[in-house]
């Protein structure tokens, strides 16, 4: 099921650029375009979208005061050349603030965090049916496509040069050029670890752990020595929290 975009902008280049970059992915489409606030509020009274590219900025009514006067909002990605706003628009619970010009790589990053929000709630009126909420899951660029990793499914990401490379539990590689901070931030903390400067693991695919390296799932990686102490503390920080759940139960 695609995620319906509305964009709101009244600048028409960035316009173009914004449906552009919503193209070059495979999950993500756009419904409709429109160059003001005034024209979108009355679409949104009778059409349903997921996520809503806004624009701050425009003639008669902005971005903010569109906002407000909603009564139910879909998810909202702002769109904007000012800083100004930023304040205000995420105690509106804005999912991000896009500051123009942004790259494709950092509009990756704020759908990847829409994604992880949008809750596939849709009823099926005949069978009475509800379809559960889809798996969490980011885009990466690699082999000159957008890919969909589900984060459940990653093994362990590993970072070679220029290179990430992510581990999935069906054997699948997938390769991305990036930086393994960048993606680190879209792993929950307490499902993930980083234990070497070039690996990030998945908590529930670790099998075994020694000194100076563990086991995951069938390979062994190293601890690196500035995250040893990090580990060992996480993991009985994990231990701790089972004992408590036992004694609870």
């Amino acid at each position: 099921m695609k995620i319906k975009c509305l964009i709101v902008e009244d600048e028409p280049i960035a316009q173009d650029i914004l449906k552009s970059y919503i193209d070059k992915t495979d999950f993500f489409e756009v419904t409709a375009q429109m160059n003001n606030a005034i024209e979108a509020f009355s679409y949104l009274q009778n059409h349903s979208v997921n996520l809503l590219f806004l624009d701050i900025k425009m003639p008669q009514m902005n971005g903010i005061e569109l906002l407000k006067a909603l009564s139910h909002k879909p998810k909202v990605i702002i769109t904007s050349a000012y800083r100004d706003f930023a304040l205000d628009a995420f105690d509106l619970d804005v999912v991000d603030y896009l500051l123009k010009p942004f790259s494709f790589e950092r509009f990756l990053k704020a759908i990847s965090k829409a994604s992880n929000e949008h809750t596939i709630s849709t009823v099926n009126m005949a069978s009475g049916k509800s379809f559960p909420k889809e798996k969490s899951f980011f885009f990466v660029k690699g082999n000159k496509q957008l890919q969909k990793i589900y984060i459940e499914e990653i093994v362990h990401i590993e970072s070679q040069r220029d290179y990430l490379k992510f581990k999935m539990i069906d054997g699948e590689e997938i390769t991305t050029r990036q930086t393994i901070g960048y993606y680190e931030q879209f792993l929950p903390a307490h499902l993930f670890i980083r234990i070497h400067r070039s690996y990030i693991v998945a908590v529930d695919k670790i099998k075994t752990v020694e000194v100076n390296r563990m086991l995951v799932r069938q390979q062994f990686l190293p601890i690196g020595r500035n995250y040893k102490q990090h580990v060992f503390d996480f993991l009985r920080t994990l231990n701790n929290k089972s004992d408590r759940d036992q004694m609870q139960s």
